[in-house]
C-alpha cells in the first residue's frame, strides 16, 4: 500500500536520524532509529537487539570522518508496519600509511519498520552494497 505525505516525511526523516547518528559517532543515539529487538543482516552477519547493533556501530571508529547522503527513500506501509529501501551514498575517510584514503559505497538498505509512540523505527535492516571505490584524497 502507497505511504501517505505524512508517513513518508517521518520515515524520511528516520533515514536521515540514522544517517546524522553514524556521521556524528552518535552511538545512544541510534536508539531513536532502532527498535530494541531489531535485527540488522551486516554483509551476511546477522546482529540482533539494539545494544548489539550499537556495539556494531562502534566500527565506525575505524573512520575519521563518515558521510552518508540518503537518496531515494521508498516504503508501502500497511498499518503500523512499513518495508521498502533507502538508497545511501557513504564516504568513510581513514589513514593508510600516512594517506587519507576515501571509501564511497553505493549503499542500498533494505528495511522493515514499525510504528512506535514515539514514531516510525527500524525492525529489520539489511545492508546492501552494491559497490565501492577507494582512492587518495587531499585532506582538510
Amino acid at each position: 500500500m502507497a505511504c501517505s505525505t505524512e508517513d513518508h516525511i517521518a520515515i524520511e526523516r528516520l533515514m536521515y536520524e540514522y544517517a546524522r547518528c553514524a556521521d556524528r559517532k552518535d552511538y545512544d543515539g541510534f536508539s531513536r532509529v532502532f527498535l530494541e529487538d531489531a535485527v540488522f543482516d551486516y554483509r551476511g552477519e546477522t546482529v540482533t537487539s539494539f545494544s548489539a547493533i550499537r556495539q556494531m556501530m562502534h566500527n565506525l571508529e575505524h573512520y575519521s570522518t563518515t558521510l552518508h547522503q540518503v537518496q531515494n527513500v521508498l516504503y508501502d506501509v500497511d498499518g503500523d508496519t512499513a518495508a521498502g529501501e533507502t538508497y545511501c551514498l557513504a564516504s568513510h575517510l581513514h589513514q593508510e600509511n600516512g594517506v587519507v584514503v576515501k571509501i564511497d559505497m553505493g549503499i542500498v538498505y533494505r528495511d522493515e519498520l514499525r510504528r512506535t509512540a514515539g514514531g516510525w523505527r527500524i525492525a529489520r535492516r539489511a545492508f546492501d552494497p552494491l559497490w565501492t571505490q577507494t582512492a587518495p584524497v587531499d585532506s582538510t
